[in-house]
């Protein structure tokens, strides 16, 4: 089935009765959403179309590249069809989509390019502390 985060380059197996799973999927939407409005771009197929037309347009071409190289690899590189199925990580994803809601504005543009760089290099650590704290819960 394919979903949102397929914008992204994504493989993830969508779980609609999950709270996790829906908030993960609002959260991707929010950021294209926040790219393309960015960007000032109105459509694209994917990430690397909405950044190649971002770049084309020299359009803040440092945090193109911080995309390409670094934000799209580190989001590949996690398991997302393994995912903590813990309160404290909804509540972290629910953090994360609250404060980029509320730069939607786009009253500071650099606070919603900030919020997506933050939350790129997050969603791994979230993973661990979860993870690591179950692991603790069940160590005899």
């Amino acid at each position: 089935m394919e979903n949102k985060l397929t914008w992204f380059d994504l493989n993830y197996r969508t779980d609609t009765e999950s709270k996790i799973s829906c908030c993960l999927l609002r959260l991707f939407d929010l950021i294209q959403e926040s790219l393309h409005i960015y960007f000032n771009i109105e459509n694209s197929k994917d990430i690397y179309d909405c950044l190649i037309q971002a770049e084309r347009q020299n359009k803040d071409n440092l945090f193109v590249e911080w995309f390409l190289n670094k934000g799209i690899p580190k989001l590949r590189s996690i398991d997302l069809n393994n995912l903590p199925k813990d309160d404290r990580f909804l509540a972290m994803l629910e953090l994360d989509e609250y404060i980029l809601k509320s730069e939607m504005d786009f009253a500071d543009p650099e606070e919603v390019r900030g919020c997506i760089i933050s939350f790129v290099n997050s969603l791994q650590q979230y993973i661990g502390l979860c993870k690591e704290d179950l692991n603790e819960k069940f160590r005899v």
